[in-house]
C-alpha cells in the first residue's frame, strides 16, 4: 500500500463518483478504478458499494476513511516539518559563547534568533575560545561567539563587533576624578584578574596593552567569571580592565572610565565549520550580521 493509493481512495470517498475523483486527481478513470480494486484486494474487503450513478462507502470503507485521512495528514505534516528543517526553521542549534567575549551582544543575537525561529531549540554552552574551536572542529557545537584568534583552517570566522577596554573601579575611588585614566595610574592598584584559563585571548590582549604602555599590573585576585570580577570590584578591594560593553550592566557600586591612550580594540567574531554550513547555522549567522550592522548593538 502506498500513499497514492490512500489519496485515490480519499478522492473517490469524498467525491462519491469515480469520474469526478479522476478529474480531481488529474488522471483517467480506468487506472483509478484499477488502483481502488487493487487496494480492496490487498485489504481483502470491499470499500465501496458501486452503482452506475455514484458510489457509497461500505462499513469497512467508513472505518478506512478515518484512518486514511489520519495517515495522509501525518505524512503531510512530516513533509512540512522536513521542509521547515531544511529552511532552518525547526531543530536544534548548539552555540558556544565565551562569557568574556562580548556576551551582551552575543545574548542579543541569541534572543533575536530564538524570536524569529521559535521551533529551533537553542542550546547555549559556556566555553572558552580554545574549547569552542575544538567543539566546532568535532561538530559538538554548530556556531561560536568568541574572541580571535581562530587557529583552525577548518573553520570560517567573521568579525562582528569591536570595543575598547575601560577601567572598572569602586565608588569613591580616586579614578572618579579623571575624565580618562592614564595607563600609568594602574600600576599601584590592586588588580582583579579574570581567569587566564577561562579567557586566554582576552588576557593576552590586556597583557599586550600593558606591556606596550610599560605597566605591570599588581594582580591581587584571580576569579573565574565576569560577575565575580564585578563583585570583587564593587566590594572596594580592587580595580579591573573590562570590555566597554560591561558598562551597560549598571552594577551598583562600580564606576567606569576610558583609558588614555585608548588602547587596543577587542574584537568579537562568529565562527562555524566551513563544511557544516547547514540552514540553522546560515540563519544564525544571518541574524548575527544583522545585529552587527545595526546601530543598537552594545559597544
Amino acid at each position: 500500500m502506498e500513499l497514492r493509493h490512500l489519496r485515490y481512495f480519499l478522492a473517490v470517498a469524498e467525491e462519491r463518483h469515480f469520474g469526478r475523483a479522476a478529474t480531481r486527481l488529474n488522471i483517467s478513470q480506468p487506472p483509478l478504478s484499477q488502483q481502488i480494486q487493487r487496494l480492496e484486494t490487498e485489504l481483502q474487503t470491499p470499500l465501496f458499494h458501486r452503482s452506475t450513478r455514484h458510489v457509497e462507502l461500505t462499513p469497512a470503507g467508513r472505518v478506512f476513511l478515518a484512518e486514511a485521512r489520519a495517515v495522509i495528514a501525518q505524512a503531510e505534516q512530516a513533509a512540512r516539518s522536513v521542509q521547515r528543517a531544511n529552511r532552518g526553521e525547526v531543530g536544534q542549534l548548539v552555540v558556544g559563547c565565551a562569557l568574556w567575549a562580548d556576551f551582551l551582544n552575543g545574548a542579543r543575537i541569541i534572543r533575536l534568533f530564538a524570536r524569529r525561529h521559535p521551533d529551533v531549540e537553542v542550546e547555549l554552552r559556556d566555553l572558552t575560545a580554545p574549547e569552542q574551536v575544538s567543539a566546532l572542529e568535532d561538530g559538538s557545537i554548530h556556531a561560536g561567539i568568541l574572541r580571535p584568534p581562530i587557529p583552525s583552517d577548518a573553520l570560517t570566522s567573521e568579525r562582528l563587533f569591536s570595543e575598547s577596554l575601560v577601567v572598572a573601579f569602586p565608588r569613591g575611588h580616586r579614578f572618579a576624578d579623571y575624565q580618562r585614566v592614564p595607563w600609568g595610574a594602574l600600576a599601584d592598584q590592586p588588580y582583579v584578574l579574570f581567569s587566564r584559563r577561562r579567557a586566554p585571548a582576552y588576557q593576552a590582549v590586556v597583557a599586550r596593552a600593558c606591556r606596550d604602555a610599560g605597566v605591570t599590573l599588581k594582580v591581587k585576585y584571580e576569579v573565574e567569571n565576569p560577575q565575580s570580577v564585578l563583585a570583587v570590584v564593587a566590594a572596594g578591594v580592587g580595580i579591573s580592565l573590562v570590555p566597554a560593553s560591561l558598562q551597560r550592566l549598571k552594577r551598583p557600586g562600580i564606576t567606569y572610565r576610558r583609558l588614555t591612550p585608548s588602547g587596543p580594540a577587542l574584537e568579537t567574531v562568529i565562527a562555524w565549520h566551513r563544511e557544516r554550513e547547514g540552514p540553522f547555522v546560515q540563519a544564525f549567522v544571518s541574524v548575527a550580521r544583522e545585529i552587527a550592522r545595526s546601530r543598537s548593538f552594545v559597544a
